[in-house]
Parts: structure tokens; C-alpha cells; sequence
């Protein structure tokens, strides 16, 4: 059953209270990103043009996942070109959080035509729209989307310097000197969740540089070691879940690491 206007209407009005709240439960949200139907999109534009920037923003969640009705797979977007015209447009709003909210919706979108506008923000004095350009551009591997994420890898917020890791971790066709250097200099960032990401980075790229900072990652009480499990097992060519004691695991990369030297 397509959803009727008053549907739609009585759906924002629940949606705005709960971005007002700024908490995690959002059932209304998450029903109108459901409500991906040639009305719904008519009503996300039209609240994106609004003047209270607590409707602009709910609209920018909506616009970045919105899915029909219909779709078993809330990843593919009912209308992605249009949502992504209306979220540029609210990349230059004079709210921050807006903006934030906007950047983060176009990650959700992964629609890389955008990866020229996101980059232009890296360098931007908001800490949480350098990290929501950082999370926008993960997975984007042109040539500005790597120079952003590369500058973001270095952001003074962890956040940011955590997502941009990840992306370019996370994408062992981007490989290279510059690349490596990178990753390496984060294997020894003051952020538990950076330096695993960097560390698995290089152990897809098979570089041996990571095995000294991974040993000790294992072996130190203080950190999160299980953070750090996955990078030793692609690193030796291990299944994700393969039944290995941690100290087997430690045995392997030490040899490894004597056979590397």
C-alpha cells in the first residue's frame, strides 16, 4: 500500500521531535526513508528548501537512504540523482549541522560525481565536517577523493583521521610509496580504532613493515587486541574465522616476521 500525503505528513512531524531529540531512536526517520515514492521525494525536496534547519537536516537524513516500499534492500536508493542535486545544494547551508548531516547522506548515497564538491571541505574548521567528508569519501578511490582522504589521514580529530584510514585501508588497488608511508605513520596514531585500521591496510597489501606494530598490538595488555585479530589473519592468508588460539596466531607472525627480516 503506496503511503498517502497526510501518511507522509504526519510521518515529519513525528521525524522533526526526533531529530529534535538528537537520540538514536527514530522510528519516524527511518519510516520516511521507506517512503521512497515520486510524493515522498516531492515532500524531502520541498523540506529541504525550509527555513527551520532542524527540517532541513531531518530531510538530508531522509534523501541520502530513502528506498521505496517495495525494495527488500534498503541500499538501493529510489531516486539517487535527484537526492544527490538537493544534497549539494545543502553542502553550502549556513547551518553547520545541516551541512554535516547533508555530507553524511551523500556518503550513504556513494554517488562519487560528489567526491569533487566533498573534497573542496576537507580542510574545513568544523571538526565533524572534516570527519563526515572523511566517512563521504570512503570507498572513493579517484585521484580527489585519495589526495582528501590522504590530507584527512592527518586531521587533528581521531574520527576523521579513523575514517579516512579506513578508506584508504580498506582499498588495496590504492597502493604505492606514498600510500604505504601513510598507512605506517598511523600504525603509531594516539587512536586505538586508527592504528588497527592502518595495520590491516597494510597487511592487504602484504607490506611487512606492519608485523613490529602488530606484534605488539597482540601482546600489550593495555590496548584492545581483539581489535587487531583481522589484520594478522589477512596478513597470513587466514580465513576471518578460522579457529586459531591467540598464541598460535602470535607464533605464526613471529616467524613470519624472522623469515621477512
Amino acid at each position: 500500500m503506496q503511503p498517502n500525503a497526510q501518511d507522509i505528513d504526519d510521518l515529519i512531524e513525528a521525524a522533526v521531535e526526533e531529530t529534535r531529540r538528537d537520540d538514536d531512536r527514530t522510528p519516524s526517520v527511518v519510516a520516511l526513508q521507506g517512503m521512497g515514492t515520486p510524493e515522498g521525494l516531492a515532500r524531502m525536496l520541498d523540506l529541504s528548501l525550509s527555513p527551520d534547519p532542524i527540517r532541513r537536516r531531518l530531510a538530508a537524513c531522509v534523501l541520502g537512504q530513502m528506498h521505496a516500499p517495495t525494495q527488500k534492500c534498503a541500499g538501493d536508493r529510489a531516486f539517487p540523482e535527484p537526492a544527490c542535486d538537493a544534497l549539494l545544494h545543502l553542502l553550502k547551508d549556513e547551518d553547520v549541522g545541516v551541512m554535516v548531516e547533508a555530507i553524511f547522506a551523500l556518503g550513504h548515497l556513494r554517488n562519487h560525481r560528489c567526491d569533487t564538491a566533498l573534497a573542496a571541505l576537507r580542510h574545513h574548521q568544523d571538526s565533524h565536517v572534516r570527519y563526515a567528508i572523511a566517512f563521504a569519501l570512503c570507498g572513493g578511490t579517484s585521484s580527489v577523493a585519495v589526495e582528501a582522504l590522504l590530507a584527512l589521514m592527518d586531521d587533528p580529530y581521531d574520527r576523521a583521521r579513523d575514517w579516512a584510514t579506513t578508506g584508504i585501508g580498506h582499498c588495496p588497488e590504492l597502493d604505492g610509496p606514498e600510500i604505504r608511508t601513510a598507512l605506517l605513520r598511523r600504525t603509531a596514531d594516539d587512536d586505538v580504532f586508527t592504528r588497527a585500521e592502518a595495520m590491516h591496510g597494510l597487511a592487504r597489501r602484504r607490506d611487512a613493515r606492519v608485523l613490529p606494530p602488530l606484534l605488539h598490538a597482540l601482546s600489550s595488555d593495555h590496548l584492545v587486541p581483539h581489535l587487531f585479530f583481522d589484520a594478522a589473519l589477512t596478513y597470513l592468508g587466514l580465513e576471518a574465522d578460522a579457529d586459531i588460539e591467540d598464541e598460535d596466531l602470535m607464533v605464526l607472525l613471529r616467524a613470519r616476521m624472522e623469515k621477512e627480516n
